[in-house]
């Protein structure tokens, strides 16, 4: 799958798992992780995507939210490249319903990540990436 993958979390060890699970999964495994959204934000901004791109983003983080990083997302060049899952400890359906107005999202799931999450992901992509 040529695609570049990246997981932004501010907690570590969600970071650490997600790449594990990641790896045992059809997803790219190399992965680039960031524990601020902000970090991010700068990281995408003097390096845009050359090929596809997931994000797998967590909505309730400091100093940056997920809400607030995929605001700027939109206004990145290439941000048609850009694909994003929420990946969020909220059962909340509103957030549900908020994170469907961003035209990078396409899937919210609840942490932590399972293997046949990182599956589902991957299976979601496959269209997308061959359109």
């Amino acid at each position: 799958m040529n695609l570049d993958l990246v997981v932004i979390d501010d907690d570590a060890v969600v970071l650490f798992l997600h790449k594990v699970l990641i790896k045992k999964s059809k997803l790219p495994s190399n992965v680039l992780d960031f524990l601020h959204a902000r970090e991010a934000l700068e990281f995408l901004s003097n390096h845009p995507p050359t090929k596809p791109l997931l994000i797998l983003l967590d909505i309730n983080m400091p100093q940056c939210t997920g809400w607030e990083f995929l605001e700027q997302v939109a206004r990145l060049p290439k941000a048609d490249k850009i694909y994003v899952v929420m990946v969020t400890s909220s059962i909340n359906e509103s957030d549900r319903k908020r994170a469907a107005g961003f035209p990078q999202v396409i899937g919210f799931r609840e942490k932590p990540l399972s293997k046949q999450d990182c599956e589902d992901i991957y299976i979601k992509l496959l269209p997308l990436l061959n359109s």
